[in-house]
């Protein structure tokens, strides 16, 4: 199973392209905890990091309201169970710098109030719902067990939420053939995002702008061709 996970976790993080978007090796580097009165989780989601983001907040005398993440994503599994936190403790959640993958799809959704600077990027490319998975025959029986459990957590995840699950996977129907190969080689597009109006659509709601701006590809013209805005 441990092997499987680390399999699954691949797809899910989308390798280390997703890296690529991280502003510069000192915003990459892990800090979990709290700090000037805020969480803070910058990093891999993982069940390690959630337990001590989780012991941070619970022995803390002044229970902070708000999490200030910048992370790449991680297994999909832990990163429910961290948004599934925010969620029961009432948590907005600020991005730093990039929320991608399973922090898009389950810490951003799960805040009480959502913050966006003007160069935080959100990205989406997938879900234990999406269909392009790719497991050796050997781990087949497995994943499929596995996949099967993640399916049915997501969903009552976001049913809880009041948000559409198409939220992770639609802009997979709108890649096309050369977007998804070059994607697996690191040369091209990594995932996608939307406006904050069609983020509503999916019902992404309370999302304030704390710059009065979310324009990050002006702020970050080099990594500007790495997310592909869809439309919905």
């Amino acid at each position: 199973m441990k092997h499987l996970v680390l399999v699954f976790s691949f797809f899910v993080v989308g390798c280390t392209s997703i890296k690529d978007v991280s502003e510069n090796s000192r915003n990459s580097e892990s800090f979990v905890g709290i700090e000037d009165g805020n969480l803070i989780y910058q990093g891999k989601i993982t069940e390690a990091s959630n337990d001590v983001i989780f012991s941070s907040y619970r022995d803390a005398e002044l229970k902070p309201n708000r999490l200030l993440i910048s992370s790449q994503g991680g297994e999909i599994g832990a990163g429910m169970t961290l948004g599934q936190w925010v969620r029961d403790n009432n948590l907005d959640v600020e991005v730093t710098k990039v929320c991608a993958s399973s922090c898009a799809n389950y810490v951003f959704p799960a805040a009480n109030t959502k913050y966006l600077r003007k160069d935080s990027i959100l990205i989406w490319h997938g879900s234990a719902w999406q269909s392009n998975w790719h497991v050796e025959q050997e781990h087949r029986e497995t994943f499929n067990t596995y996949i099967t459990l993640m399916r049915k957590k997501e969903t009552n995840f976001y049913a809880d939420l009041a948000v559409d699950n198409l939220l992770a996977t639609y802009g997979q129907s709108k890649f096309n053939l050369l977007d998804y190969t070059l994607g697996l080689f690191g040369k091209g597009t990594v995932g996608f995002d939307y406006s904050k109006a069609d983020m509503k659509k999916f019902g992404l709601v309370n999302i304030v702008l704390l710059d009065g701006e979310w324009d990050w590809r002006k702020y970050r013209p080099d990594r500007a061709n790495l997310v592909k805005r869809i439309k919905v």
